[in-house]
């Protein structure tokens, strides 16, 4: 045969990888459209300004055993749209963002039976896609968990939905955000995850016979989204521990007592000398809980935004670098699935030292305040 023949079969660029996730289990990925209408919809205007889309968008992380080979090929990322809405003003170069791949598979086998793990919900930040944490989500998923991360459209800049149904444009990524906007936001993924839990994913479990825990949750997110796990946390009982990363509390909404374990992740903009609201949210707990901070980091370092600079070697090369700090994608990773997973393990009762205070093992994490209830 030719060489001529054999270029068409050949990849115009390299495809560029996520580093594997660190768990024993695969990871399925499938997508499910709710029929779902948040009253008081604060983003409906960017969609349909009568009431917005009628839908959520949920992208469901699992364990399976099914491992990927090269005749079973992983789900693709970024779709070509959500890749240039986010890479043209970001200055990525053209179709770089589509070169990255997952180690997720589409609609993979789930497993026979439960792991028993709670269900983890995943609230994302701010206008941005929660297809842009799948390093965590696939992490999570590996261990044992399954993640519900959901998506809202209208919010986002572009929301891509599965089986040819088209997308759904929303704010802008340039638009500023003011705080009557931040906090109905915040306010509306509450309710989100509330549906959810009551009314969605249930009927969707029983559906599908699908070995997912629909008594027992975890909610954690990032920026707007974790802020929300808490706000989310205090209303529902059947949220056992929550994390947030990196996320401003909403004093106008009072600040929630959580009651039950509870991780602040953040970045140099939630100290005790910067951030108003931390402190006071600390304070107002009855439960279990612990304040770290990672040296180096900023707001962007715990989205995959982050690995996009890093995997594409655009470090200082776009148009948002001081959205992440110094430290290295890949340990950034490491330190937040670390102390996630630790979080994790203590709402099923077994106790991880890493959360217990400073190690030579991390010395980006610097321990700010905590609690010891809850061991």
């Amino acid at each position: 045969m030719k060489l001529s023949a054999l270029l068409p079969l050949l990849p115009a660029v390299a495809a560029i990888p996520f580093p594997p996730p660190t768990g024993p289990y695969g990871v399925g990925i499938t997508q499910h459209v709710f029929n779902h209408t948040t009253p008081n919809d604060p983003v409906a205007f960017a969609v349909n300004p009568s009431n917005g889309t009628g839908h959520l968008l949920t992208t469901i992380y699992y364990p399976t055993l099914q491992l990927p080979t090269p005749l079973n090929t992983t789900a693709p990322y970024l779709d070509p749209t959500t890749a240039a809405v986010w890479g043209d003003p970001l200055l990525f170069p053209k179709g770089a963002l589509e070169t990255i791949t997952t180690w997720t598979q589409w609609q993979a086998p789930t497993l026979k039976s439960s792991t028993g793990l709670p269900t983890i919900i995943f609230s994302p930040g701010g206008g941005e896609n929660a297809i842009m944490y799948s390093y965590l989500t696939t992490a999570l998923a590996s261990n044992g968990y399954t993640v519900l991360a959901l998506d809202h459209p209208g919010e986002a800049p572009y929301v891509q939905f599965p089986y040819g149904d088209g997308g759904y444009y929303g704010i802008d990524i340039t638009a500023t955000w003011n705080r009557t906007l931040m906090t109905d936001v915040y306010k509306m993924r509450i309710s989100d995850a509330q549906a959810i839990i009551h009314k969605l994913f249930p009927p969707l479990v029983e559906t599908y016979k699908a070995p997912f825990n629909t008594t027992h949750f975890v909610m954690m997110g990032h920026s707007i989204g974790g802020a929300a796990a808490a706000g989310a946390m205090e209303l529902e009982p059947s949220i056992i521990g929550g994390v947030n990363l990196d996320g401003g509390f909403f004093p106008e909404a009072s600040l929630p007592d959580v009651k039950r374990p509870f991780l602040l992740m953040a970045g140099s903009e939630h100290t005790p000398a910067i951030d108003p609201t931390w402190s006071p949210f600390s304070k107002n707990q009855s439960g279990y809980w612990q304040w770290v901070n990672i040296t180096g980091t900023a707001h962007q370092d715990y989205s995959d935004l982050a690995d996009w600079v890093d995997l594409l070697d655009m470090r200082n090369k776009t148009a948002i670098p001081g959205s992440f700090g110094t430290i290295w994608a890949p340990r950034m990773d490491f330190l937040v699935n670390t102390f996630v997973e630790a979080l994790l393990d203590l709402v099923l009762g077994v106790r991880q030292h890493v959360l217990d205070g400073p190690s030579p093992k991390y010395p980006e994490v610097v321990f700010v305040n905590g609690s010891k209830k809850g061991y």
